[in-house]
């Protein structure tokens, strides 16, 4: 699944500790990525599946962000 920014803040709260993945690889911001845990902005990104069906939620910068699949963000 490809997954994209949705410019959203995670309201989640009482997060578990465990990250369900991370960001592995890493392609030039003018690509899109092709492989699982990989994406355009970085590597070292843990993230957690969201509450949302389609939604993963990734850690950046002490902030968790909300990423979701193109049929969610169309919803």
């Amino acid at each position: 699944k490809l997954y994209a920014a949705t410019g959203e803040k995670s309201t989640v709260i009482g997060r578990c500790g465990n990250m369900d993945g991370q960001i592995t690889s890493s392609v030039p911001q003018t690509e899109m990525p092709t492989e699982n845990n990989q994406s355009n902005f970085g590597t070292g990104f843990g993230y957690q599946y969201g509450p949302i069906e389609g939604t993963i939620e990734i850690y950046i910068n002490d902030t968790w962000w909300v990423y979701a699949t193109e049929e969610v963000r169309n919803k």
